[in-house]
């Protein structure tokens, strides 16, 4: 592609659905527009169906998006798909944007795909992947996802390790390997007292946090036991968990509840609001990623964004973000002992000067992810 004044559209969720796809959208379509570019948005009718969604609720209140034309697509009707697909081709867009996170939408959007290059063969379709699979993928979900890998003309990836893993899949697709850029739509930080009295979070000692939804691959159970090892040894430090769960909480809670010290964990087991987020950032002295797998991570960019300290695992792609980062600590996944002395050298670590941390943070912005996508 050249980088030139083009007409984009992007099929995914975007506001009202609540998340970090639907903010990623919103903020990526806001980059290409100031960049130069025309951008239309193609929203979800429907994402999931009820039944099947883990959480309480799809949406969230707040502004809708700026960018979205129409509601074009419902995942479980077939019919919607190709209806998109025309709504799409009527724009005559240079560029079609397809995102991908879970395998549960990828017959929608991979017959979209399909429908756009059949009915518009000059558009470029590009697929945006935050993932290779679902997270857990089953073999099923691995097939599917195939199909979607196989209607693109290219991808972009916001890690090497998941370009690594489509061209297994399709060695001649042409792949750009971005980045997931750093959030700018967060409400400044707070002082720390004041986020934690409205948190009703103890004002000392240090305080770790975990943050985002809880899956069994973002290895919250390795925290947990990880923190019991700190207050074993005597360390003063408490931990907050905020997030829904979208998994058994009582073998979470059983770890906490076997600890020396319950009373240092402290929970908030709900959805987290875009409105609320820059508090628990506030409160938190260390945010953990003891992920035991990932690709990249959108707390990761909120926590570089506020400029927060961070340990997280070798896993996917978060190396990429903190092999060289001044306030990032990486250990091995799985692995309490590693993860332990992790947190411990990373709160009594120096503070590190805003300006290294701006410096290191300039490389993932949007600009720069907005021009490497586009210029590929």
């Amino acid at each position: 592609m050249v980088f030139c004044h083009m007409k984009i559209a992007i099929v995914s969720v975007f506001p009202p659905y609540r998340g970090g796809i639907a903010q990623f959208n919103e903020a990526m379509a806001k980059a290409f527009t100031t960049a130069g570019h025309e951008c239309i948005g193609f929203n979800f009718s429907r994402q999931y169906p009820n039944l099947l969604f883990p959480g309480t609720d799809q949406y969230e209140e707040g502004k809708p998006s700026q960018f979205v034309r129409t509601e074009a697509v419902d995942s479980i009707n077939p019919i919607s798909w190709y209806r998109c697909a025309h709504l799409v081709v009527e724009e005559r867009p240079d560029v079609v944007i397809i995102p991908f996170w879970t395998a549960f939408l990828a017959p929608a959007l991979a017959t979209v795909a399909r429908q756009v290059k059949t009915l518009h063969p000059s558009s470029n379709v590009v697929g945006l992947f935050h993932n290779a699979n679902s997270h857990d993928a089953k073999p099923w979900e691995k097939f599917i996802t195939q199909r979607l890998v196989q209607r693109i003309d290219a991808a972009w990836t916001l890690s090497e390790d998941v370009g690594n893993q489509l061209k297994a899949q399709r060695e001649e697709l042409h792949i750009t390997t971005a980045f997931h850029p750093l959030y700018q739509h967060f409400e400044p930080l707070i002082s720390r007292d004041k986020a934690r009295e409205q948190l009703h979070l103890p004002a000392a000692p240090k305080l770790v946090l975990f943050f985002g939804l809880i899956r069994p691959y973002k290895g919250l159970e390795w925290l947990l036991n990880a923190a019991t090892e700190l207050l074993n040894d005597g360390e003063e430090v408490c931990f907050c968990i905020a997030g829904e769960p979208y998994t058994d909480w009582e073998p979470y809670q059983r770890i906490i509840d076997g600890s020396p010290a319950p009373e240092r964990f402290h929970t908030h087991l709900k959805f987290i609001p875009k409105e609320d987020v820059h508090v628990f950032f506030s409160a938190a002295d260390l945010v953990c990623l003891p992920y035991a797998s990932a690709s990249q991570s959108g707390v990761t960019a909120i926590a570089m964004h506020y400029h927060k300290p961070v340990v997280a695992t070798d896993v996917g792609g978060l190396k990429e973000y903190f092999d060289g980062n001044p306030i990032g600590h990486i250990c091995a996944p799985r692995n309490v002992h590693a993860l332990t002395e992790a947190i411990r050298s990373a709160l009594s670590a120096e503070p590190v000067e805003a300006a290294s941390i701006a410096t290191w943070n300039a490389r993932f912005s949007w600009a720069a992810f907005a021009q490497q996508c586009l210029s590929a």
